[in-house]
C-alpha cells in the first residue's frame, strides 16, 4: 500500500493506496489508484485529477451552475476533461444536440473506459464528439459557437494561442449570444495573487458571477467557480434557475436548482481572504 500528496503548502494525503495503472503517454504520466474509503483516485503528473467519491461535488457545480441561467442549452465545448465526467453531466440534458471534448490525450480516456462505467454511455452517445488536439490550437481554428463551455484545463489568465491571443478572449469569441463560460479558477481562493488576477480579469466582461466551491481533492479545497460570457442573467442577486429541465429529480446526487441563491451567496469569509 502506497501513500500520495501533491508538492504544495495545502493538499489532501492519502494513505493505504492500491495501484491498478500505470502508463506514460506520449503526453504525460498516468496512475490510477484505490483507496478503500475515497474509491479511484486519478493522478497526472504527479497531481490529482479525480478522486471517485469526490467526484459529483466537483462536476456537478461545474456543469449544472452555469446551466441554471442557460433555458435552452444545446451546444457544448469542454476544454480538457479527459475523465468525460462533465460530458456526462452535459448529456443528461435532452435539450443537449452537441457535446464537443477536445483533450491532447486520448491514453485519458482509454485508461477512463477500462475502469469506469459512466464512460461507455459517453462514448456511444451519438451527440458525443472527441477531438485529439492540443485545446489552444483547436480554438485559433473552430469556427462554431457554443450556449456553454467548460474550461477544465487552462489557467485563462496566463494561457495564449499559439498567435498571441490570451484564452480568455478566444473562449469569449466562441460563445452564443447567451453562452457562457464556466471556470474554476485555477488554484486556491488563498492563493491571492492568481486569484485576485482572475477576478481583476473578469471584470473586463459585464456578465459575470461567483461561487465558493469546495473541492477537496485539489489543493486548498476551498474555490471559486467563475461564470462568464453574454448571458445577460449572469447575476451574483439570481433567485430562480431558468432550467426547467433540471427540476427533474434523478439528474443530480449534489447540484440542487432550488438552491441557487445558497450556491451564488459570497460569505464576508472572502473579504478577509483577499484582505479587502
Amino acid at each position: 500500500m502506497g501513500t500520495f500528496h501533491e508538492n504544495d503548502l495545502i493538499s489532501l494525503y492519502l494513505s493505504e493506496l492500491k495501484e491498478i495503472e500505470n502508463i506514460k503517454s506520449e503526453r504525460q504520466a498516468i496512475q490510477l489508484y484505490i483507496h478503500p474509503v475515497l474509491g479511484k483516485v486519478l493522478v497526472i503528473n504527479d497531481e490529482i485529477q479525480h478522486i471517485e467519491n469526490y467526484q459529483c461535488i466537483y462536476h456537478e457545480m461545474l456543469v449544472h451552475l452555469p446551466i441554471s441561467f442557460i433555458p435552452y442549452p444545446q451546444q457544448a465545448l469542454i476544454i480538457g476533461g479527459g475523465s468525460l465526467f462533465s460530458a456526462y453531466e452535459l448529456l443528461k440534458y435532452t435539450s443537449i444536440t452537441k457535446v464537443v471534448l477536445c483533450d491532447y490525450d486520448p491514453a485519458v480516456i482509454s485508461l477512463m473506459e477500462k475502469n469506469y462505467p459512466h464512460v461507455e454511455k459517453v462514448l456511444t452517445d451519438k451527440r458525443f464528439h472527441y477531438i485529439n488536439s492540443d485545446a489552444k490550437k483547436y480554438l485559433e481554428v473552430e469556427t462554431n459557437q457554443y450556449d456553454i463551455i467548460i474550461n477544465d484545463c487552462f489557467n485563462i489568465i496566463k494561457e495564449v494561442s499559439p498567435s498571441g491571443k490570451p484564452l480568455a478572449d478566444l473562449l469569449f469569441e466562441k460563445l452564443t449570444h447567451n453562452g457562457i463560460c464556466s471556470d474554476i479558477i485555477y488554484r486556491h481562493i488563498f492563493d491571492q495573487e492568481t486569484t485576485c488576477a482572475t477576478l481583476e480579469k473578469m471584470k473586463a466582461y459585464s456578465n459575470v458571477c461567483f461561487s465558493l466551491v469546495t473541492v477537496p481533492e485539489y489543493p486548498g479545497i476551498l474555490h471559486l467557480e467563475v461564470l462568464w460570457g453574454k448571458n445577460d442573467k449572469l447575476k451574483q442577486t439570481a433567485r430562480n434557475a431558468c432550467n426547467l429541465e433540471q427540476f427533474q429529480s434523478h439528474m443530480f446526487q449534489y447540484y440542487n436548482p432550488t438552491m441557487l441563491p445558497y450556491y451564488l451567496y459570497l460569505p464576508k469569509y472572502l473579504d478577509a481572504v483577499f484582505n479587502k
